[in-house]
């Protein structure tokens, strides 16, 4: 087991006052098998006049709020202290023999709640069915594969093909585009992964985390250097969810801290939500992930 703290910091600096605001958190990362949630506070300035907090359709913990007073400043400050085991599915999925092709055929037949996995076949915001994504990976997807075989392959690839170019991309970049251009962050990374797979009706879901970060030998590490990330999981209907993260070409382990599950990032964004205002706006996030024990 290895202990964080992990410190999100968020800024949002109004060039003219907002009269008004409605935002949702997603900041608070989960009580799974896999890791444990210590603590969590979120602080917000300027106070709330109103803050609610409950667990949505996937069991992420969110928090809903209004701010109905003019300011120039909106700073949102969540602190964990998060506990992460081993990841045991990893070790099974490695010995497990389903093949690919049979993966929704063992669904229908063999999981309870099958609805709450064949959610994650469909298409959704940022994960859209096309021939540009299927083509990508129809090598990755050879007759006679395992879903094991084809989860390592598909991962391969994308790490391969795509270079990790922050600020390149958007949220809003759509993937065919990421394929095409051959560039992109974490998000773009499991989206793609993610689509590759339900373009063949496999089951896969988009989790949002932090990874914990090794600075360069002899430099120290940065305040505030981290950030959030973005990996990809598969179900194994003979094991559960397996995790794998394409941007770094492994499976996750005890660097990984999960903060919430969903179809794609619409789902899980950190935060979103409505201003009232007029102007432009600067916004500044800072992450660190510290590793206590």
């Amino acid at each position: 087991m290895v202990s964080y703290r992990v410190r999100h910091y968020t800024e949002y600096d109004y060039q003219e006052h907002a009269s008004v605001c409605y935002n949702r958190l997603c900041l608070t990362p989960l009580n799974i098998s896999e890791q444990e949630c210590i603590a969590s506070d979120i602080t917000i300035t300027p106070t709330p006049e109103e803050l609610n907090v409950r667990k949505d359709f996937f069991g992420n913990e969110l928090a809903f709020f209004s701010i109905e007073q003019e300011h120039k400043k909106l700073r949102v400050n969540a602190n964990s202290v998060v506990v992460v085991k081993n990841r045991v599915n990893a070790d099974r999925a490695f010995r497990s023999t389903i093949s690919w092709k049979d993966v929704n055929k063992k669904l229908y037949e063999e999981v309870q709640n099958v609805h709450d996995v064949i959610q994650y076949t469909l298409p959704s915001f940022y994960v859209p069915v096309s021939e540009t994504i299927k083509n990508f990976s129809n090598d990755c997807f050879c007759e006679d594969d395992s879903l094991w075989n084809a989860c390592n392959a598909l991962m391969n690839k994308i790490h391969a093909t795509i270079e990790f170019k922050p600020g390149f991309t958007t949220v809003n970049t759509p993937v065919e585009s990421v394929i095409k251009l051959k560039k992109g962050v974490c998000q773009d990374f499991a989206h793609l992964m993610i689509a590759c797979f339900r373009n063949y009706g496999l089951p896969a879901r988009y989790v949002s985390g932090y990874l914990e970060t090794v600075p360069p030998p002899g430099k120290e590490k940065l305040v505030g250097a981290d950030a959030s990330h973005a990996w990809v999981s598969v179900y194994f209907p003979d094991v559960g969810w397996v995790e794998f993260d394409p941007t770094n070409n492994l499976m996750p382990a005890y660097k990984h801290i999960t903060v919430a599950y969903g179809r794609d990032y619409l789902d899980v964004a950190p935060i979103k939500g409505i201003v009232y205002s007029s102007g432009k706006q600067i916004l500044t996030v800072k992450v660190d992930v510290e590793r206590m024990s």
